[in-house]
């Protein structure tokens, strides 16, 4: 099974602390192929500079997700873009590039956000169960 990854599952994966940490880890073992879109990376180092994280090890942690062997690097299209640009507020103008992607990709999504996963249902997106 493929599917699109959003930020949250790399950050639970992430730091083992983290609420969701082993659901995260295990879903991503459990995934054959993960589609990390662009917008997710650049989420990821915006959660690492809210948090004062190194980042030297930002650097790391980004070069371990996009060269494992299981990482598909996916590119938000201009279709992705007008989809995401129909929001009724900025704030859900990256879920919906996410979102935008599974869907052009046929693949579920692998969230812990439930509005996420609430807005995928409405597009026809499955949702990956943990």
């Amino acid at each position: 099974m493929s599917a699109v990854i959003d930020t949250n599952v790399l950050i639970f994966d992430t730091f083992e602390d983290s609420e969701f940490h082993i659901e995260a880890s295990n879903g991503l073992d459990s995934i054959e192929k993960w589609h990390l879109p662009d917008i997710v990376f650049h989420e990821f180092i915006w959660f690492f500079k809210s948090e004062d994280y190194p980042l030297s090890r930002a650097r790391l942690k980004i070069e371990e997700y996009l060269t494992h062997e299981k990482s598909a690097f996916s590119q938000c299209t201009a279709d992705d873009v007008r989809f995401a640009s129909k929001v009724s507020n900025y704030s859900e103008y990256n879920d919906f590039i996410i979102l935008s992607i599974a869907k052009r990709l046929e693949f579920p999504i692998f969230t812990f956000d439930g509005q996420l996963r609430n807005k995928a249902r409405k597009y026809g997106v499955q949702a990956v169960k943990v």
